[in-house]
């Protein structure tokens, strides 16, 4: 580890694979959801309507769902872009960190926006979809730091000498072209 940025990148990025396994989506069948269902329950005939009832009184009020359960391949790309920043980080390559947490934090958004089930206030989004978002940030601002401050260690203290000007013709009684062609 040559920069005290790659633990803070690991950190970030054991964050981020920690956040697949906290809740990301809830469904909520209390409250309006349950009392439609048990309106359409009502509407249908004899023992299936009967058969309707039982099954929501067995029907928990809330369900939820953590990234693994959730994400159909979205999990894999934020495993994969928090093991790229980790490793990346580990190499000393924190733009190569920044990149990748900059992916994660583009998945996460898209999971966050397009959330899945029916539209709707049904499923609402836990604190897990927003750790993740927070870690991927984390990697990209100091993975860019971390790139920002190596380019700038690479570069030379001193701006380089400006060229001298060419020396004046030499002083003769007959006139020459200076310089010499």
């Amino acid at each position: 580890m040559g920069d005290s940025r790659a633990p803070l990148i690991l950190l970030g990025a054991a964050v981020l694979v920690a956040a697949l396994f906290s809740p990301w989506y809830a469904v909520d069948f209390s409250g309006a959801a349950r009392e439609a269902m048990t309106a359409q329950a009502g509407q249908l005939p004899g023992g299936f309507g009967e058969f309707a009832r039982g099954l929501l009184s067995v029907l928990p009020e809330r369900i939820v769902v953590d990234g693994w359960q959730a994400l159909e391949r979205t999990d894999i790309v934020l495993l994969g872009c928090a093991l790229g920043a980790g490793f990346a980080a580990l190499l000393g390559r924190f733009d190569v960190s920044a990149l990748a947490g900059g992916a994660a934090a583009t998945a996460v958004v898209l999971a966050i926006v397009d959330k899945p089930g029916p539209g709707g206030d049904i499923v609402t989004l836990q604190w897990g979809a927003w750790l993740a978002l927070a870690a991927a940030a984390a990697i990209v601002v100091v993975g860019w730091l971390g790139a920002r401050s190596a380019t700038a260690a690479a570069l030379p203290a001193t701006a380089p000498a400006a060229a001298a000007p060419p020396a004046s013709p030499p002083e003769t009684a007959s006139a020459t072209v200076w310089p010499p062609v």
